[in-house]
């Protein structure tokens, strides 16, 4: 009997092994058929076990004998893209390369060219959708579907990012960026106090924007939750949400979404109600946030249904009500008619809205302020040019037609822009060949062939690819790193004497209701990267519908704080206050306390960065601190 079950074993490993074998050998010569350098792996790095548990394997892989080692193990981190960079590409000597495994065709795309190509043909390259199911807790969206089902989605949602709505975006903007300043320099504004976790507060900051920018919800921060109790003669707006639970529910609005966005990977294990079931807390809690947020848009989209349905319309995007017009759900003469949209498709986009809108400028505008914090000179020339620009205007006179193109013209853009370059939300955009349909792609003079079944990343590796990203010739620097590696947002201005260049081109779509997000990626007066060399909100017909309202967020922030204030890191960890006020100001020994401060932000962000949804700090913070301009703590010459 032992002996049986040990013959059968060793046949299943047997016909495993030969399996996976021929599997190789299949999608070897297929990716080879392609013309471009490919790598073998020993199986597919974006499997569900693998992202799981890589953390365990990696580091055990990495102490094989150095013989072993080779451009395979250096892409089984998910993460090479950013942690990396260009090196491999470099290590081929092709700005395309593919990964083949038992299971997957993958390619790797940080040529300009072909990324135009690709983005610009998107029947031919569509999104591999199975990816994206995540995304349907509510209903089919905009991200999630391709074709038709697509058409139709981007044509509900385009009209709500139009540019009549950037003028209440910016002023949401500077409303919530005046209470996050708070937050973090205390009622009296004097500031130098540590804050632990901005990522917390950033992501705080852009949820609140865009419910009430999107859902004509203000969200209440906790701070001013309890200035308004302090007050006994206040009356609170019933728009105005804060930590009060409303009747009919178990989390308020502020934490139901919240606790999905920041767990929304424990959703794909199953519906709430199994989630519920689940021995563990964070589940239960997790199930528990996305009935009740699916509660909150229920009441939201019943209140604007009967809103529109009454001719009643709401100024800026009124998401809501715009989808409901849009969707034809409603009817003047019968209140209801036949529509291939149902109430799920406009939940779906919602939601999907509300979490692009959310995590990705948070993302951006936190990373942007601990590159300033490392960067004082940076920071100083930014702070130089919004002095140029507001000219010490008070905040209740800025106006989004006045201040935003000055400042998307100026050093705020390329702040934002090169974070952009260096931290890209999604590191490998998705594309795809279908079943059955290779697709050629022209490199140069040559026509390459992507085999069918081939998995696309349009890499964040472009945006330190050399060839788009010009050094200026004294780059060289004691650290080693490159300068395409560097955080150098300079490099975005130009010599104004010349008349600007020509908007980056924008796709010329072929149904005006698939318009993309109004204006270019970039300001004219800036530095144009080639197409297809710069990448952040995608590119193309599937590019970021929501660009100008990320950017009207981040530059309304980044205003309002360095108008009066700078960012600090926190050195907390290494010296006392106590101990850094008796240290001679710009001396050595301070010096020393915050290199440590910078060597620790500068490790954290290079190796302890990991995406879910987007690219993210892990289980790790950098702490930081503003102070009142004049007062900063750590100047050097």
């Amino acid at each position: 009997m032992a002996s049986s079950l040990a013959v059968g074993t060793i046949g299943v490993v047997i016909w495993f092994l030969v399996h996976r074998y021929r599997n190789v050998v299949r999608n070897l010569a297929a990716a080879k058929s392609s013309g471009f350098p490919v790598v073998v792996m020993p199986w597919n790095v974006y499997s569900v076990f693998w992202l799981a548990t890589y953390p365990l394997w990696l580091p055990l892989l990495q102490k094989l004998p150095v013989f072993c080692h080779g451009l395979w193990l250096q892409l089984l981190d998910p993460e090479w893209a950013y942690r990396v960079g260009y090196k491999p590409f470099e290590q081929v000597g092709s700005d395309i390369l593919f990964a083949v495994s038992p299971s997957r065709i993958q390619a790797f795309v940080a040529d300009a060219e072909v990324i135009t190509q690709i983005t610009t043909r998107r029947n031919d390259f569509p999104k591999p959708l199975k990816m994206y199911r995540r995304l349907d807790i509510y209903g089919k969206n905009v991200v999630s579907t391709e074709g038709p089902a697509w058409r139709m989605h981007r044509k509900l949602t385009a009209p709500s990012f139009g540019d009549k709505n950037n003028e209440l975006v910016f002023l949401e903007s500077l409303h919530h960026a005046q209470s996050l300043l708070r937050l973090w320099t205390g009622p009296n504004g004097s500031g130098n106090k540590t804050v632990n976790d901005p990522a917390t507060d950033t992501m705080r900051f852009a949820l609140y924007v865009i419910s009430r920018a999107g859902f004509d919800v203000r969200v209440v921060w906790p701070h001013e939750e309890k200035e308004q109790r302090a007050r006994s003669d206040s009356v609170v707006d019933p728009l105005l949400v804060g930590s009060k639970i409303p009747p009919g529910h178990k989390m308020n609005y502020r934490e139901a979404l919240s606790v999905l966005l920041e767990n929304i990977m424990w959703t794909q294990m199953g519906p709430p109600e199994y989630l519920l079931k689940s021995p563990f807390k964070i589940h239960r809690t997790v199930g528990t946030a996305v009935i009740e947020w699916g509660k909150y848009m229920d009441e939201l989209y019943e209140a604007k249904k009967a809103e529109v349905s009454s001719g009643q319309s709401a100024e800026g995007m009124d998401l809501f009500g715009s989808l409901i017009r849009g969707s034809g759900i409603l009817d003047s003469s019968t209140n209801v008619r036949k529509t291939d949209l149902q109430k799920s498709d406009l939940l779906g986009n919602a939601f999907v809205i509300m979490l692009a809108g959310h995590e990705t400028t948070a993302n951006a505008l936190h990373f942007s302020l601990v590159y300033l914090a490392v960067n004082r000179k940076s920071q100083k020339n930014l702070q130089e040019d919004l002095d140029r620009t507001l000219q010490g205007k008070p905040i209740s006179e800025w106006t989004f037609e006045e201040e935003f193109p000055r400042l998307f013209n100026g050093m705020a853009a390329a702040v934002m822009n090169e974070t952009l370059r260096l931290l890209q939300p999604i590191i490998n955009i998705p594309k795809s060949t279908a079943p059955g349909r290779p697709q050629p792609v022209t490199v140069g003079n040559r026509t390459h062939i992507f085999p069918e079944n081939t998995h696309i990343s349009l890499c964040c590796a472009v945006h330190r690819n050399p060839k788009y990203w010009p050094s200026p010739s004294d780059s060289n620097h004691k650290d080693g790193l490159h300068d395409v590696d560097r955080f150098r947002p300079e490099r975005w201005l130009v010599d104004t004497k010349e008349p600007p260049a020509a908007a980056m081109e924008n796709t010329k779509f072929d149904d005006e209701d698939l318009r993309g997000p109004s204006g270019a990626d970039t300001s004219a007066h800036l530095f144009k990267p080639v197409k297809g060399s710069y990448i952040p909100f995608s590119d193309g017909y599937r590019s970021c519908i929501g660009r100008r309202f990320a950017q009207v967020e981040i530059l309304a922030v980044f205003a309002v704080i360095f108008q009066h204030y700078s960012v600090e890191l926190a050195v907390d960890e290494f010296a006392t206050d106590a101990e850094v006020d008796a240290m001679p100001k710009g001396g050595k020994e301070r010096q020393e306390v915050w290199q440590k401060a910078a060597d620790r932000a500068d490790h954290l962000l290079r190796r302890t960065m990991g995406s879910i949804i987007t690219l993210q700090l892990r289980g790790n913070t950098i702490p930081i601190r503003f102070v009142r301009r004049g007062k900063e703590r750590f100047v050097f010459q």
